[in-house]
């Protein structure tokens, strides 16, 4: 028989505890042990299982048993086999007494003792939304001596049965809450695995949409440099002409005015012996009409700011030449840097000495396959940038490296540094920041080309006000493709 009616109060409401507890997370094996030992105490048992079904119309699986070998645990039960199979296929709980062995409705894959064992058993079907996930059955051996008492046990009643059917519904639910928490609990891995994929998946996307925009960038550079290259080329020839005979003119002119003015001075001391004092008048009158000596100076500085002009002009078209043709008639060849730098400084050194301390902060440098004309050419204007940029006095900081196949040098200033909105056109040819005469605007464009032949990179580093920072990144085995 049932606990008392008291003892049957605390005993359900413990069931339904057990029902609200932290097993229905992800601990749903404990959890079926736990409702069905509590089942099994409840009816005063000596055996009982709970067999479920994982999935509508799947196989039926014994989930949890007390007092059965362990063998049975996860095995399955096909229909009409034992008392459960009877019961999930006929949808109908069951009561039986006596022999359980051998009633002819069950055929029972259990060993017959010689003598039946009188016993007498429930099952119940547990149902949900009108379909049967699985079945749970107690049993006790009839005339024995009970667990709790003394007395021998009787066999179940219709009371029992009608009891246990009210039961079931509650530990249907509990059931049906820990399957839903375990669905929800893979539910959530599974989200939390798809969104850890799609967070790789996007990670990769904006990676590659970066080297897109950067290769792009690269390429609307190079097509600058390439169009303006073209220009500049044909810009250069023929400025170069008309600029070699201007000049070759005015080394001519001078020459013929130092002789005229030669000659006036050996005129000026002739004027000291003359007599005729009317000729003497004349030619003073005419002096001070066109201001002889104040022509004599000025006519040496008109040639020589002429002259340096043309300078300028040879200078501006030889830089047009570098930039279309990129000192074509260098080799490639296996360079130290380091050298490189040093001869550099030297030939920069009238631009820099009186403005920047130079700091050398070299690391170990291998040979680098390259173009060194052509880096040096790179280095000088990068070093003349650097010291334009110091207004009055500052550092120049030269730095070198290695980082897995590629070298790098850093040339860094404390100079006033480059406005954002300046940074992303400093390599465009003829954008300059500096003041009207000062630059060409071709320096860093052709920086760039020359880098970028060598398959490398320049980076930008600048802060208004601190300084600016140029890092050049080489493959240490060169180009892949040397077009020199």
């Amino acid at each position: 028989m049932l606990l008392n009616e008291a003892h049957q109060l605390n005993w359900i409401h413990d069931l339904y505890r057990l029902a609200q507890s932290d097993l229905l997370a992800n601990k749903t094996n404990e959890l079926f042990e736990s409702i069905l030992q509590h089942i099994v105490q409840g009816f005063h048992a000596d055996t009982g299982s709970l067999a479920l079904r994982q999935e509508e119309g799947g196989a039926l699986t014994i989930v949890a048993g007390i007092g059965l070998p362990a063998e049975c645990i996860g095995s399955a039960i096909a229909h009409g086999n034992g008392i459960i199979g009877w019961v999930v296929e006929n949808g109908k709980p069951l009561l039986l007494k006596g022999d359980v062995v051998g009633d002819p409705r069950f055929c029972r894959p259990t060993r017959r003792e010689q003598t039946p064992v009188p016993s007498s058993a429930l099952c119940w079907p547990l149902q949900l939304d009108n379909r049967i996930i699985g079945a749970l059955s107690v049993n006790r051996i009839i005339g024995v001596l009970s667990v709790n008492s003394l007395d021998e046990q009787a066999g179940y009643t219709e009371a029992d049965l009608e009891f246990g059917c009210v039961l079931v519904n509650l530990i249907t639910l509990v059931i049906d809450n820990a399957n839903l928490h375990h669905e929800k609990q893979q539910r959530i891995e599974q989200y939390a695995e798809t969104n850890e994929h799609y967070m790789q998946v996007n990670q990769r996307l904006q990676t590659t949409l970066d080297k897109l925009q950067k290769v792009q960038h690269q390429l609307i550079q190079s097509e600058k440099m390439a169009s303006v290259g073209q220009l500049a080329a044909g810009v250069a020839h023929e400025i170069n002409n008309p600029i070699g005979y201007i000049n070759s003119n005015l080394t001519a002119l001078k020459n013929y005015i130092d002789n005229l003015l030669a000659l006036v001075e050996i005129y000026e001391k002739a004027e000291a012996t003359s007599d005729d004092t009317e000729q003497l008048a004349h030619i003073k009158a005419f002096k001070q009409k066109i201001d002889l000596e104040y022509l004599k100076t000025d006519v040496l500085d008109l040639l020589e700011e002429s002259q340096e002009g043309t300078t300028r002009v040879k200078k501006i078209i030889q830089d047009l030449k570098d930039f279309s043709h990129l000192g074509g008639d260098d080799d490639w060849q296996w360079t130290n840097l380091h050298a490189g730098l040093e001869s550099t400084l030297n030939i920069a050194n009238n631009e820099i000495k009186y403005k920047a301390q130079i700091i050398k902060e070299f690391g170990d440098l291998p040979e680098v396959r390259c173009l060194p004309h052509q880096l040096n050419q790179v280095f000088m204007n990068l070093l003349i940038n650097a010291a334009h940029a110091i207004e009055k006095e500052g550092i120049i900081t030269l730095r070198t490296g290695t980082e897995n196949d590629y070298a790098w040098v850093e040339i860094s200033d404390t100079g006033k540094g480059i406005a954002p909105e300046h940074q992303s056109k400093i390599f465009d040819p003829f954008f300059t920041t500096k003041p009207v005469g000062k630059g060409t605007g071709l320096g860093l464009s052709v920086s760039y080309a020359i880098i970028k032949k060598h398959q490398g990179e320049i980076q930008l580093t600048s802060q208004l006000g601190q300084g600016t920072t140029f890092r050049i990144i080489l493959p240490i085995a060169g180009a892949i493709i040397e077009n020199a």
